[in-house]
């Protein structure tokens, strides 16, 4: 029987369900985007529940302004968020009513009779079978790194459109070139992963007019198409990246890496939300040479998560996912929406990579929220107290503990984040390093990868409604693998090349300590036009001293409608 590639299955879903006389459901925010922290601190402090499960994100653009309009519905509150709900109005009008006030106070005289319609789009589109919005997406921003002749920049440019056609189907790309010159601690994990942090692939760049000669050219390209099953349930199919999780790290699924092809259903009904993820990903390995231009090998991942809300300001989930390599053939037995992934692969062999993990947070006193995440990869309770099984190799697990402190000492907009994270040795490989849980040699969850202690401590303050400020400090204690022996912290290594079964402890092998310090301030010009001020500080002391490196930027830039994550690792 001839195999049946997994796009066939995709396309076919994609077509059966769209054709049902379907409702638009929207496209969603970008993960980087402000409009994620303005709906958290919402939550938190507005004493109005959000209707939708923050920790799934990214989130969609129509939820996004239906929570806001709720807030501003409370007349005691409306006042004290009125920036942030002006900035969610703005960003995602076309779900205002057209007869709404609010949509009606966003309309202007538009540039040239054509552009500028309303303050965030340059192109929109209003009808009742049609709408659309057509952004430009641009980044130019340099500075420099001391004891560097050259110059740091990026030089970002590219387009954004989104909307919907007769109600029933949604649409979303973006395109982004891209050229970059980093510091040097990201040009060594360059070099050593053979992939650009959260881009993937990449081609060498060099200007001579501008003296570069280690820079890279690459493009960025997120693109979806969805639409709504039924009144509770959605899909969407494309290329992009995901989130889960409340802190600002995720053990499961995070936006750390390279853009992934998928099909995504989320179910939202009652207090339950429930999201089943299709990935196709690249396990690519700089050991096992390539031919230029030849088809890169494929392996998948099956997630779901269950959200439970049982309580407005409590919530509760449980995640699993399996890491598959078949040549290209997709496992269909995974297509199975409700089952545990663990009982099936046990029935066809147990030849794949499952983890389990259990997460929850509590918002109180309407200031703070207190978060936890738990990932387990495989676990034996006994070797925690048994003496002859401490260590042991397989004990691989992470966990999370994190607070968020809203308008903190009683200053408004001044909002603060401390966050603990830890994954033990050797988590998310496997016998197979193929079925590690990694996408183009980047992580799928932490950009650490794994054998690491994690502190971080976040702060966020809007002095003004145009004025973002923000810090930021890691301090991280690793265990990195040397050039001869597996130690657990890359799970690009078959963990069947441990250096030990037994004694294993986290930070083990080449330790270091990595300590990082950032402070950004934006100035909003326009809608989504800043003019910003970033400066870096990053330390890192190794066992191997020649794996010190001493890193200090500063650097001045303007973007537009440009989201890109800290590349703090």
């Amino acid at each position: 029987m001839k195999k049946i590639a997994p796009s066939f299955w995709f396309l076919l879903a994609l077509g059966l369900l769209t054709a049902s006389g379907s409702i638009a459901q929207p496209a969603t925010l970008p993960l980087q985007s402000p409009a994620h922290h303005l709906l958290d601190r919402l939550d938190i402090s507005s004493g109005t529940a959000a209707p939708m499960h923050l920790q799934v994100r990214p989130v969609s653009r129509q939820d996004a302004v239906a929570y806001a309009l709720l807030v501003d519905s409370v007349a005691n509150t409306a006042g004290k968020y009125s920036a942030g709900l002006r900035y969610l109005y703005d960003e995602n009008n076309e779900w205002l009513s057209p007869g709404d006030s609010l949509r009606r106070r966003l309309r202007r005289k538009p540039v040239l009779g054509i552009f500028f319609r309303t303050p965030a789009n340059l192109f929109e589109v209003n009808t009742p079978a049609f709408r659309l919005r057509v952004n430009p997406m641009a980044q130019l921003a340099a500075g420099q790194e001391q004891n560097e002749s050259a110059f740091l920049f990026v030089n970002q440019r590219g387009v954004e459109v989104r909307g919907d056609v007769d109600g029933r189907v949604y649409f979303y790309s973006h395109v982004l070139e891209s050229q970059v010159r980093f510091p040097n601690y990201v040009n060594q994990w360059v070099a050593g992963y053979q992939s650009v942090p959260g881009a993937g692939f990449y081609k060498p760049y060099n200007s001579g007019l501008f003296n570069v000669k280690n820079g890279y050219d690459f493009n960025l390209a997120n693109a979806y198409i969805g639409a709504r099953i039924t009144r509770h349930i959605s899909l969407q199919f494309g290329h992009g990246q995901h989130f889960i999780g409340n802190g600002y790290r995720s053990l499961w699924l995070s936006d750390a890496g390279n853009y992934a092809y998928y099909l995504k259903f989320s179910t939202r009904v009652w207090r339950l939300h429930y999201q089943n993820l299709f990935l196709e990903l690249h396990p690519i390995s700089t050991a096992v040479p390539r031919p230029p231009n030849s088809l890169l090998p494929k392996k998948y991942v099956a997630a779901h998560y269950l959200s439970f809300r049982p309580a407005p300001a409590i919530s509760i989930g449980f995640f699993e996912a399996t890491v598959l390599n078949r040549s290209r053939q997709f496992e269909l037995q995974y297509l199975n929406p409700v089952i545990l992934y663990r009982t099936v692969e046990g029935m066809i062999g147990s030849p794949d990579n499952v983890l389990i993990g259990f997460d929850g947070r509590w918002n109180f006193l309407r200031r703070f929220q207190v978060y936890g995440q738990l990932l387990i990869d495989e676990f034996l309770f006994s070797a925690l107290y048994k003496p002859e099984q401490k260590g042991w190799w397989g004990n691989k697990f992470g966990w999370q503990a994190g607070i968020k402190y809203i308008d903190a000492f009683q200053v408004p907009h001044l909002d603060i984040q401390l966050e603990y994270n830890t994954v033990r040795p050797y988590t998310y490989s496997s016998f197979d390093s193929l079925n590690s849980y990694t996408h183009y040699h980047q992580a799928l969850a932490h950009p650490l990868l794994a054998n690491f202690n994690e502190w971080i401590g976040l702060v966020r303050y809007q002095p003004h409604p145009r004025v973002w400020l923000s810090g930021r400090l890691m301090y991280a204690k690793t265990g990195e693998d040397s050039a001869s022996e597996n130690w657990g912290n890359s799970p690009l290594l078959q963990n069947g090349s441990r250096v030990r079964d037994y004694g294993n402890f986290t930070g083990q092998g080449v330790q270091s300590e990595i300590f990082l310090a950032g402070l950004d301030a934006a100035w909003q010009l326009y809608h989504n036009l800043y003019f910003e001020c970033r400066v870096l500080l990053r330390h890192k002391n190794s066992a191997d001293d020649n794996r010190d490196l001493e890193t200090r930027l500063f650097n001045l830039g303007i973007r537009w409608n440009v989201w890109n994550r800290n590349l703090d690792f």
